[in-house]
């Protein structure tokens, strides 16, 4: 076999890899699949489970969002672009269990007046548009609403600032929720600003 088979095998490998789904899927559940793991006691350890899956939920949100202005500045990302979706899905996925582990732990008079306290209704809102931007996730809802279905998307704006929202005013750390959040708020900014000059261009 020639150096130029043997690197074409090794490059046909690790993109297999790279481009094999169930694996993403694998890698994106682990630390799900940890944090549950020690809740019902199979794993040793315990960690803080409320705020990490909300950390994690909020890492992926920021990524998936991250990904249309760093095409527009870097050109195409297709990889990334391919699994947006499935980042987001995951940020949802991690939304869940974040609610789940904190609903685990109140009563249900707690649950009731979360509803009145700004820091905890901006996350119930949040989730709830996270829940329809995920259901219609799939191909075939993209599909069947047409150009809707980017229109339904955009409410991934709002649903981000309200997660903003609900993360600084339940954090003592407001250093790590900037070091997160500005790098996307600067992308965005940027992206308006660049739409805006070449609007006026035409």
């Amino acid at each position: 076999m020639t150096d130029g088979n043997m690197m074409a095998n090794g490059q046909g490998a690790v993109r297999r890899i790279t481009d094999n789904i169930y694996l993403l899927w694998l890698l994106l559940a682990l630390p799900a699949v940890y944090f549950i793991a020690l809740r019902v006691g199979l794993l040793p350890g315990r960690v803080p489970f409320v705020p990490w899956t909300g950390i994690l939920s909020c890492w992926l949100l920021i990524v998936t969002m991250a990904i249309t202005p760093l095409q527009m500045m870097f050109g195409p990302l297709p990889w990334l672009k391919k699994r947006r979706r499935y980042i987001g899905v995951a940020s949802f996925g991690y939304a869940l269990l974040h609610l789940l582990f904190w609903a685990v732990n109140a009563n249900l008079g707690a649950i009731i007046r979360s509803f009145k306290r700004d820091e905890i209704l901006t996350g119930w809102i949040a989730f709830a548009i996270m829940v329809l931007l995920a259901i219609t996730s799939y191909d075939g809802a993209v599909a069947k609403l047409g150009t809707r279905w980017k229109t339904l998307q955009r409410w991934v704006y709002p649903a981000a600032i309200l997660t903003l929202y609900h993360w600084v005013t339940t954090t003592d750390h407001l250093v790590d929720v900037a070091i997160y959040c500005v790098p996307l708020v600067l992308l965005e900014i940027w992206r308006v600003m660049r739409n805006r000059n070449r609007a006026r261009r035409v």
